[in-house]
């Protein structure tokens, strides 16, 4: 085999994830949304995610995606949360993300949904956790409660499933 080809066959092909936990600065509740419209994990109570552009930078995949997701214009981005990898269907380059949920804070609980959502909840922490199903999604609430107030990162489905603090 050549080496353009065993480079080629070394290359990644795959996709990258981000997503927020967007908490309200007030209230300390989070945001939910209701995937009615979608096709994928239809009728699934989720956090906003989606997937990083070519060439786009992943501060500003977050701003777009929490926007077109949400309508939500202005939040800070408090500190990153988890990084976590999962195979969206079979196990193959084009279902593969490894991603970044983040922790988001907002000062309002205006929301105006896109298409790919029918409802949305502010909802405590604990409360999430009994609307949404999905086991990644439940991993970034549960990791949210148990690390609120310090500066830990999980490390999920990285490595043959290892799950580490740093």
């Amino acid at each position: 085999m050549k080496d353009n080809q065993m480079l080629e066959q070394k290359i990644g092909k795959f996709m990258i994830g981000i997503g927020c936990v967007m908490e309200h600065a007030a209230t300390g509740k989070i945001l939910c949304l209701h995937r009615d419209r979608a096709s994928y994990q239809k009728g699934e109570w989720e956090l906003m995610y989606g997937r990083i552009d070519q060439h786009e930078e992943l501060f500003e995949a977050l701003r777009r995606e929490v926007m077109e997701e949400t309508g939500i214009e202005r939040f800070q981005i408090k500190r990153l949360l988890r990084i976590w990898h999962f195979y969206r269907g079979e196990k193959k380059a084009e279902t593969e993300i490894h991603g970044f949920t983040f922790h988001c804070i907002v000062q309002s609980q205006e929301v105006v949904l896109s298409s790919e959502h029918s409802e949305y909840r502010w909802v405590t922490p604990e409360e999430a956790l009994e609307l949404v199903t999905v086991a990644g999604i439940r991993e970034d609430v549960k990791f949210f409660i148990e690390n609120k107030n310090n500066r830990k990162v999980a490390l999920s489905g990285v490595s043959d499933k290892i799950e580490q603090v740093l």
